[in-house]
């Protein structure tokens, strides 16, 4: 089973390959050097994003397991704990976890330091085990350029600070190279400075694989200069996402009004380029832009949900994306979405990009464009594609000719079937038979079949005839929420932006 699930993936993983292929060929733009990427530590050993000759690209294929070295105690310390065990650990070696009948496994003495380029820890499975930062520290810190890979495995309550104009990320994993979640959770993990850069993962890229990024927090505080805090769940270079879900993740900041703060992508910032496939981003909250996602060169979403996302306070609710960058979006939903100003569902501001049979609807704004659901800055952004539902759009965003402005007749957003969250087409809904499959996909996002009946369905939900029970809606978290989770972590700061909310 284990085996037909892999290959499953594959097959997914490579037809995501090949749209993002033909995203970054239509984008065009030379690569980079990676010359100005921040820097966590000074030691030249240990620095990540180090100046690199250019941006890399892919996952490392993976080497033949040198060896298995099993994991026998659940202490934080000593002969054959978990952090004694990855001390000793070679290049491409298993940390194997399996056979604990513990549930946590809690670090009371600090972070556990991955030595070698590859690594991988495997849990039990059904994710079983929890590996706990205990709200002191980082739970991994990868400084290498390979690939650390967590399968079956929670982490959460890690915890990344830096005084003064120190900046710091990556609350629970920061890696200099590629982080690998398959079957895991990370959660409940923070990161606070005047620069914060991924409440939960820092990482040069973060490949997810039915996995989920929730209920974590990036904040950047200072008394007396600007701050930043760039993705709540996630600060990477790039993204592939699988049947994953981001969720209740917070970008927010604390400080002097007279100063600048630079709040963005409440889930996940991927500067250069990623896809979402099969997955969704939900809840997430950014008290400035990009309440879902930001990026900042290209992102493919292919039948995934964006919903509920808000920009508290700026642009972009669901998803921010900044020239030059350009937006692919295939088979899937952006709705209920919202932000304070223009592009509650979506902000683009360059020409370029693409929707092929997907709804951006239901998303809104509470100043700018009005009840804008869809928005871009004051140059002409034409969209590329076809058989989409789209809302209300900003004046100098052209749409598809065929494009449908009519109610998209969507339930809340639940549990449909399959690894991750939809919103259902109701009985009359517009988008029923009206799609394309213009990514060839075989299922919807459910993992049911992609046309049932006429033709595909706008959207990521592909409705399967018809609907016997309206499935109940899963609670996300509210912002006042959010801030207290994060405030039992242990940030002093947080106690001040409580006291404002309740204002």
């Amino acid at each position: 089973m284990r085996k037909r699930n892999r290959m499953r993936a594959l097959r997914r993983g490579t037809l995501a390959c090949t749209v993002i292929g033909a995203l970054l060929a239509v984008d065009g733009r030379a690569a980079q050097p990676d010359r100005d990427w921040i820097r966590l530590r000074t030691d030249p050993a240990l620095r990540l994003f180090p100046q690199l000759p250019a941006p890399l690209r892919g996952v490392p294929a993976p080497a033949a397991t040198r060896a298995t070295l099993p994991v026998t105690r659940c202490d934080d310390a000593g002969p054959g704990s978990l952090r004694d065990v990855v001390a000793s650990a070679q290049d491409s070696d298993v940390v194997d976890l399996t056979a604990l009948t513990c549930s946590t496994i809690t670090l009371t003495t600090g972070a556990i330091e991955i030595p070698v380029d590859n690594l991988s820890l495997q849990g039990p499975e059904r994710r079983t085990l929890v590996i706990d930062g205990d709200g002191s520290d980082r739970v991994l810190f990868h400084p290498h350029g390979g690939a650390l890979t967590v399968r079956n495995l929670t982490l959460r309550n890690g915890r990344a600070t830096a005084e003064g104009n120190r900046i710091t990320g990556g609350g629970c994993i920061a890696s200099a190279g590629f982080v690998v979640l398959e079957d895991s959770r990370v959660s409940g993990c923070s990161s606070v400075a005047v620069g914060s850069y991924g409440g939960g993962i820092y990482a040069y890229s973060l490949t997810m694989e039915r996995s989920t990024l929730s209920g974590n927090s990036a904040g950047g505080v200072h008394p007396a200069a600007s701050t930043a805090a760039f993705g709540g769940g996630a600060f990477v270079y790039s993204m592939e996402l699988r049947q994953s879900t981001v969720s209740d993740n917070l970008a927010w900041h604390e400080g002097d009004p007279a100063f600048s703060n630079y709040d963005i992508g409440g889930g996940i910032v991927s500067v250069r380029d990623g896809y979402l496939l099969d997955s969704t981003v939900s809840g997430n909250r950014s008290l400035g832009r990009g309440g879902g996602l930001a990026t900042f060169t290209g992102l493919a979403v292919i039948n995934s949900t964006i919903s509920g996302n808000v920009a508290e306070r700026d642009i972009a609710g669901g998803m921010f994306v900044r020239r030059p960058a350009i937006l692919r979006l295939y088979s899937s939903t952006v709705t209920a979405n919202r932000s304070l100003l223009d592009g509650g569902g979506i902000w683009l501001n360059a020409p370029g990009s693409a929707f092929h049979g997907s709804i951006v609807s239901g998303n809104s704004s509470d100043v700018g464009n009005r009840d804008n659901r869809f928005g871009s800055a004051p140059i002409a952004s034409p969209i590329d594609g076809s058989h989409n539902l789209i809302g209300s759009t900003a004046p100098l965003t052209e749409p598809p000719a065929d494009t449908l402005r009519i109610d998209a007749r969507l339930g809340a957003l639940a549990s449909n079937g399959g690894r991750t969250r939809t919103h259902a087409l109701l009985d009359g809904s517009p988008a029923i038979d009206a799609g394309s499959n213009h990514a060839a996909l075989a299922t919807d996002q459910r993992g049911l079949p992609r046309v049932y009946g006429a033709a595909p369905d706008i959207g990521a939900f592909e409705r399967q005839g018809d609907i016997v029970a309206e499935a109940q809606p899963v609670p996300g978290i509210s912002m006042r929420a959010m801030l207290l989770l994060a405030g039992l972590l242990g940030f002093a700061g947080m106690r001040r932006a409580l006291q404002l909310r309740r204002r």
